[in-house]
């Protein structure tokens, strides 16, 4: 297609396109409130007496409690015309974990730093551990998500109505190191937008995560049954179920 007709292509669609869609930018900030979950600390290397040997570290802990968290973040998207959309999604989400006593099972001896504290888990089937706060690194999540709203009030001059109910959900992707390894996951909410003039609102809302989670927390050594080990790098690996509520300033245009 040469350069004018694919100009002229563009324009038909942009005239095409309702009188009611509008193009939105959200920033927003609040508060997470992760449920429990089980937590993995998993190696696949080791080197036992000097000697490195294929081997698999691990030590489950049945119950973990997350911190709550102060998140933030923004969203860019378009309403195609008065009831549907789509938008991304990126907001910070922290799985601090709080301090506590677990029940773990673990075959060798861990007393190392996890994500910079001391944590100390002897070896067996059911051991209690008593396990500091641990701040891990901001983990950073990317949704693609589908949205509907109810504008109540709504003119061709106001598409998004005075107040407009919405909701959304799709794919979120967690992102957990420098390495852009993550996981993918499942995010669904919703809320309600009030306009202050015709671009500008204020909004509140209530999301849930759903995704798998892991990183690299660093290494460990020990020493069980007159055998010492070193591992390899260690893998934290804790299922995400995290509910928020978070408020904050739309701009439309």
């Amino acid at each position: 297609m040469r350069l004018p007709a694919l100009v002229t292509a563009f324009a038909a669609l942009a005239a095409a396109a309702p009188a009611s869609a509008e193009t939105f930018i959200d920033v927003f900030a609040g508060r997470s409130f992760p449920q429990s979950t089980p937590l993995s600390l998993t190696a696949d290397e080791a080197r036992i007496n000097g000697q490195v040997v294929p081997a698999t570290l691990q030590i489950d802990i049945a119950r973990v409690e997350p911190a709550n968290a102060t998140l933030y973040g923004g969203r860019a998207g378009h309403w195609f015309g008065r009831l549907f959309g789509v938008a991304v999604d990126i907001a910070t989400l922290n799985p601090d974990v709080k301090q506590q006593t677990v029940t773990a099972r673990a075959n060798l001896e861990f007393d190392e730093a996890v994500f910079g504290e001391r944590v100390t888990i002897a070896p067996g089937d059911a051991v209690s551990a008593d396990i500091p706060r641990i701040g891990v690194p901001t983990t950073v999540t990317v949704a693609a998500l589908a949205m509907v709203r109810a504008p109540i009030g709504a003119t061709d001059a106001r598409p998004g109505g005075r107040f407009a109910p919405y909701a959304f959900a799709g794919p979120v992707w967690v992102v957990t190191d420098s390495s852009l390894d993550g996981d993918l996951g499942f995010r669904a909410g919703g809320g309600a937008r009030v306009a202050l003039t015709r671009g500008l609102g204020l909004f509140a809302e209530y999301r849930y995560t759903r995704a798998n989670a892991d990183a690299v927390a660093g290494r460990f050594s020990g020493r069980t049954d007159g055998a010492s080990g070193t591992t390899g790098d260690i893998r934290v690996d804790l299922r995400l179920r995290n509910h928020a509520a978070v408020g904050g300033v739309s701009l439309s245009f």
